[in-house]
């Protein structure tokens, strides 16, 4: 769905709908990483006994540091992705972020920012949807589980 989505965003331009595509893969498969290395932390906190066949040493202030690193380096990826250009000019460096565009999409950066956001919106919104569902289910079995007489 994200994909036809995408491609009635680039107006049905293989170029664009490539770029945009290729863009959008990467963003939301990196996405997943936003979320996942911060778990090393929680799972130190809610879950500091159980035994774990590898271990960050250090403690808890060198796990922090290799948390928070790749966490935001893979977070300002993503937002590169999302707007091509971002950092250019930071630190006394020179350019133009529109030329950090897809060539599909020279000059047209509103285009190629809704080509990333509206597909990663709808597929954020599907997954909530069903995080959503999933919990009713669980509380429905729990109930039935609840209600049927044990053996």
């Amino acid at each position: 769905m994200t994909m036809v989505l995408a491609l009635s965003l680039t107006g049905g331009s293989s170029e664009k709908y490539f770029a945009a595509g290729l863009g959008l893969t990467i963003s939301m498969t990196f996405i997943s990483y936003v979320v996942t290395f911060p778990s090393l932390l929680v799972l130190r906190k809610k879950l500091p006994d159980v035994p774990r066949p590898f271990r960050v040493p250090g403690g808890w202030g060198t796990a922090t540091v290799v948390t928070m690193l790749p966490t935001l380096l893979v977070a300002f990826t993503v937002a590169t992705l999302i707007w091509p250009g971002l950092g250019v000019g930071w630190f006394g460096t020179e350019g133009n972020p529109d030329d950090s565009l897809p060539t599909a999409f020279a000059g047209e950066r509103l285009s190629y920012t809704l080509s990333q956001l509206i597909p990663l919106g709808v597929a954020l919104a599907i997954g909530v949807l069903f995080v959503l569902w999933g919990r009713r289910q669980t509380k429905t079995q729990d109930l039935v589980g609840e209600l049927l007489p044990t053996r």
